[in-house]
């Protein structure tokens, strides 16, 4: 069974190492540990790791504020890929929105990551925009998309994630 763990600035310290190793490995400009300790503290941002039987697989770093959810970040392992743990953990991002009156879901993303791309509009993201030179180290160009969230059907993160895959949130 997979969980989802909600990090906080309590317990971040105890998931940093291994949010770092899939961050290093993920992004050609990672985010620090400062920028993820600093999410903690943040009211509107929500980060979750995803484990399964004391594995780490994933996590997931979201804002939620004025009716919006914005995806800051969001990796994988490199060896658990393909599973459908990213589309679980957007399923429960977008299911956690809806439940909080969210009505709109967006983020950017690099028109190189083509694998992210597929899964966003798998998920049901569509392509709005572009902000010119966002990436400030290859001065790439951002995608902008976004996605509805109404009106409110339930999202079953078991059919997008491949089926099956029951999860629970907890706090440690």
């Amino acid at each position: 069974m997979i969980s989802l763990v909600d990090i906080t600035a309590q317990n971040v310290s105890r998931f940093l190492d291994d949010i770092l190793e899939i961050e290093r490995s993920s992004f050609p400009s990672p985010w620090s540990s400062k920028a993820f300790r600093q999410e903690t503290d943040r009211r509107v941002s929500h980060l979750w790791a995803l484990r399964a039987e004391g594995v780490f697989l994933g996590y997931i770093c979201f804002w939620m504020f004025s009716g919006e959810i914005h995806l800051m970040n969001i990796a994988v392992h490199p060896k658990k890929r393909g599973n459908g743990f990213g589309s679980h953990l957007l399923a429960k991002m977008i299911e956690t929105g809806r439940s909080e009156g969210a009505d709109k879901a967006w983020l950017e993303v690099r028109p190189s990551n083509i694998m992210a791309r597929v899964l966003y509009k798998k998920i049901g993201f569509k392509e709005t925009g572009r902000s010119p030179r966002y990436y400030d180290d290859t001065n790439e160009d951002a995608i902008v998309m976004s996605m509805s969230l109404l009106p409110f059907p339930p999202l079953r993160a078991g059919s997008q994630a491949g089926g099956g895959l029951n999860s629970t949130t907890t706090r440690r």
